[in-house]
């Protein structure tokens, strides 16, 4: 499948729409979240974001790298929870 360039553009000045709608969302809605509310969304948005990167055409050795990154990021946040104690 082909795109052409004005399709693309088009999606892109489309995306950016979106995009500022979101960061303005985010602007009026952070302010009345709680520390623990945010972080709770932050690490959803992580686990997300991690589940739809893996590839199964990528090399062995990224697969590697990217699971000690993930047991890197795991204890970072088991830390973090264990430090602010009423964070699940």
């Amino acid at each position: 499948m082909k795109i052409t360039k004005e399709s693309a553009k088009a999606w892109k000045a489309e995306y950016e729409k979106i995009n500022a709608m979101e960061r303005e969302e985010m602007k009026e809605r952070l302010p009345t979240m709680t520390i623990e509310q945010s972080l709770k969304t932050y690490f959803e948005l992580c686990r997300f974001m991690i589940a739809i990167s893996g590839s199964s055409d990528e090399p062995h050795e990224l697969h590697e790298l990217r699971a000690r990154d993930r047991a890197s990021l795991i204890t970072k946040w088991k830390l973090l929870a264990e430090r602010l104690g009423h964070v699940t």
